[in-house]
């Protein structure tokens, strides 16, 4: 697989202007890898994920590989996840002016290592599923990841509601340097206390992707609709340094007993 550039110290230059938020709160970065499947079914109706018989068809797909990679040695847990809804935020497009995310369906893999994530992608069943998906029509984001950053490790052990924001940007340190920013005022006003930003090790549309979970809809929604410093400050930081955020929420799938 090729590999990107390894992220440096984010560059003064890349910070947005100090506000009255500051920066996030952050702790060392996980030394895990990570793989983030996401698969695209077709079935938004703007801003709403609904449910569909090739949705289902789907997650029973991505549930039965991941039980297969959770009996591998490299794999510490493996999740499942269906899309709500896309929250306000995101523009409608990528940063390339291209289709926006519609990744309504997503499967991320914790590995004990960067360089165990890329070998997952490349020879297991992960990579079975990734060709089988696109085959069948489905618009794909695969890759294996580092932890850029973290505020805390989230937390899969507790229904919640769980937000993967797919970043496009001139490049993977000015968004951190962004990101950073404007967690700070995710912290302060919906009450965030975990986040993991992936880094991908090869070249994908996008330069990070950011996952975090609160406990309930209601505890960030509210900020991002009726707020005036969400658009003000924090959309503004992503605007003035050329960073798309293209968020989605998203609810974990249990395991049948």
């Amino acid at each position: 697989m090729t590999s990107r550039p390894t992220t440096s110290d984010s560059p003064a230059e890349a910070a947005p202007r100090p506000g009255r938020w500051a920066r996030a709160t952050l702790v060392a970065p996980s030394s895990h890898g990570f793989v983030l499947l996401a698969a695209d079914t077709g079935t938004w109706r703007l801003p709403l994920a609904l449910p569909s018989r090739r949705r289902r068809a789907l997650v029973d797909q991505l549930r039965t590989t991941a039980r297969v990679l959770r009996r591998d040695d490299r794999v510490r847990r493996a999740d499942v996840f269906t899309a709500l809804v896309r929250p306000p935020g995101g523009p409608g497009r990528s940063r390339a002016g291209g289709s926006p995310a519609r990744y309504d369906v997503v499967m991320l893999v914790e590995t004990t290592s960067p360089v165990e994530a890329e070998h997952l992608t490349d020879g297991s069943a992960m990579a079975v599923l990734t060709r089988l998906l696109r085959s069948q029509g489905h618009g794909v984001l695969s890759f294996a990841g580092s932890n850029a950053r973290r505020i805390a490790p989230v937390d899969h052990e507790r229904p919640g509601v769980f937000l993967f924001n797919y970043f496009s940007a001139p490049d993977v340190a000015t968004n951190l340097a962004v990101w950073e920013h404007t967690a700070g005022w995710f912290e302060r006003e919906t009450g965030l206390d975990n986040s993991t930003v992936l880094e991908p090790l090869t070249d994908v549309p996008y330069a990070v992707v950011n996952h975090c979970r609160w406990d309930r809809v209601r505890d960030v929604m509210p900020s991002l609709v009726l707020k005036p410093s969400f658009r003000g400050f924090v959309l503004r930081a992503f605007a003035d340094r050329d960073v798309v955020p293209e968020p989605l929420l998203y609810r974990q799938v249990g395991e049948e007993r």
